[in-house]
């Protein structure tokens, strides 16, 4: 079901209106709504722009067992307020490791968005023009292989434009704890 917006009643206004015209109005009438329906999705695609990037492109860091942070910063360049909703995914199998190596040994690890006061966030709104900063906390599971590489995808997805969003993938080296 179609929520009940301005432009969604006005449609529905003119198929009913349409009915009482001729089919040469008819024809005129549909026009019209094609190119304000085009109209419309072209200016939901303009209010659905935004930049994720990791804060000073810092996105490779070793981690050590308690843990490390990566600082995002996600920007809205559109022209409307966007609510995002951001995921974080272990992407091991589709990325490739900084030094060369395979990624067939990467280890899976524990992601967790956080606003900079580490209060857990799965959504995000921001403002035209407004750049706001959140972070990636990534621990390392009990018993996981050391001196291997994870690469992890954080995605934002416009909750108003679904079928946009913005990713950007993270390197992390778990690090020997003995070594260091």
């Amino acid at each position: 079901m179609k929520p009940k917006t301005t432009l969604n009643l006005f449609k529905n206004f003119l198929a009913i209106e349409l009915k009482k015209v001729s089919q040469g109005s008819q024809m005129l009438l549909f026009l019209f709504l094609l190119l304000l329906s085009n109209s419309t999705s072209n200016a939901q695609s303009n209010s659905c722009k935004a930049t994720l990037q990791v804060e000073k492109n810092r996105f490779t860091k070793s981690v050590p067992p308690e843990g490390v942070s990566y600082s995002l910063q996600i920007s809205n360049i559109g022209t409307s307020n966007s609510i995002y909703t951001l995921s974080a995914t272990n992407t091991n199998s589709n990325c490739s490791n900084k030094d060369g190596s395979s990624s067939a040994g990467n280890v899976n690890l524990s992601i967790t968005l956080t606003d900079t006061n580490s209060i857990p966030i799965n959504q995000i709104s921001v403002n035209p023009g407004e750049t706001i900063t959140f972070l990636a906390q990534v621990k390392v599971p009990n018993g996981t292989t050391i001196n291997r590489w994870n690469c992890s995808q954080i995605n934002a997805t416009a909750t108003e434009c679904p079928s946009y969003s913005v990713s950007t993938t993270l390197h992390t080296m778990v690090s020997d704890p003995s070594a260091e």
